[in-house]
């Protein structure tokens, strides 16, 4: 055993000659050795925060990112549900309107019977809609882009008469029923405009007029008188 130890104690002094040997080769002394490796180990130690810290980062954006994601999500699908109950409610707001036949005998658009009714179609967006009040008179006055004269109301009948003013034209329209289209065409529209009267009283008619989107360019005419 104490031949062994002297073995041992003999390699453990080769070693130290040899360390001694190399750190004077490499012209290092202990003390920097000791901030050598001091400076090793605060580098990993600050790596391994910094990975620390960047590891956190990645999960707080993956967490924001999935909640925002989720977010999204819920509004596309209440978009959706907002859309398609929106469509639905149309069409109901389509087959409660109605559409007939004008006095031109063409298939008119849908019709409305009051007020109300006037806004859906407003809101449906098909034609553009100009509600009015006329009142009896012998002068015209403007109604959307053209100029209509009420000449005679018949409540008893619910009938009514009056002059269309448009393109220099004037138009008459003779006893003509509440709730009938009353059609005519003007410069440049393909389809017809659409008079609606829905309500008579004593010398005054409530309607709207209905006109394709494009025919917004009918030219009213101020000059021209009924009957002309």
């Amino acid at each position: 055993m104490a031949g062994e130890l002297d073995k041992t104690n003999s390699r453990i002094a080769d070693l130290k000659g040899q360390l001694e040997v190399t750190s004077q080769k490499l012209g290092l002394t202990q003390d920097e050795l000791a901030r050598a490796r001091g400076l090793a180990q605060t580098i990993k130690k600050d790596q391994q925060q910094s990975d620390a810290q960047l590891r956190q980062q990645i999960g707080a954006v993956q967490a924001d990112t999935t909640n925002k994601f989720g977010e999204v999500t819920t509004e596309i699908n209440g978009t959706k549900s907002d859309v398609q109950a929106t469509k639905a409610d149309l069409e109901a707001t389509k087959t409660k309107l109605q559409s007939t036949i004008g006095d031109l005998g063409v298939q008119s658009g849908l019709i409305a019977r009051n007020h109300d009714e006037v806004e859906e179609l407003k809101r449906i967006g098909e034609r553009d809609i100009f509600e009015f009040s006329l009142t009896k008179s012998k002068a015209p006055q403007h109604v959307g882009p053209i100029q209509v004269e009420l000449k005679k109301v018949d409540t008893k009948h619910y009938r009514y008469t009056l002059n269309v003013v448009a393109d220099d034209k004037s138009i008459e329209k003779k006893d003509k029923t509440v709730g009938e289209p009353v059609q005519f065409y003007v410069r440049g529209a393909r389809a017809p405009y659409e008079i609606v009267v829905f309500d008579l009283s004593k010398d005054q008619a409530k309607g709207y007029l209905s006109t394709p989107k494009s025919g917004g360019a009918a030219s009213p005419s101020s000059s021209t008188s009924p009957g002309d």
